[in-house]
């Protein structure tokens, strides 16, 4: 399970290297990358990306929006290898659609990471917190 936060750079290279408090659910050492819903990048756990995978393509492909979502999420998606140094070098394509590009904050969101623009994350975080309990209420019954 992936929980908490992290303060990281990518190198110059792409490269970001996970911090232990999340490197033991990649045991594999394989891994997937794609574009999140708030323009961050998602990384998903082999086992975690599959289970979206499907999700993805129960949906009908005679809808216009589900060939949208199923286009978006599949076209931005990206095998990844954790080499030795525990670093995964991130798509240059999802690096520039979500501007994390040196200073990220990798997020544990249970089954995957989210890796943020340490300035986008700042903001929508505040967000998050400042109506956290409205929108608990809202949602939790």
């Amino acid at each position: 399970m992936l929980y908490g936060q992290k303060d990281l750079v990518i190198d110059d290279k792409g490269r970001l290297t996970l911090p232990s408090l999340f490197r033991n659910e990649f045991g594999s050492g394989n891994c997937y990358a794609t574009l999140g819903l708030d323009k961050c990048i998602l990384i998903y756990t082999e086992e975690s990306y599959k289970k979206y995978v499907d999700k993805i393509l129960q949906l009908s492909e005679f809808d216009d929006i589900a060939r949208r979502v199923q286009r978006t999420f599949l076209s931005n998606s990206y095998p990844l290898q954790i080499d030795s140094h525990n670093r995964i070098l991130l798509p240059k394509l999802l690096v520039n659609k979500t501007k994390a590009e040196k200073k990220v904050v990798v997020v544990g969101m249970y089954d995957h990471l989210e890796i943020w623009d340490s300035e986008a994350f700042a903001k929508n975080i505040a967000e998050g917190e400042a109506n956290y309990s409205s929108d608990a209420k809202s949602l939790i019954k």
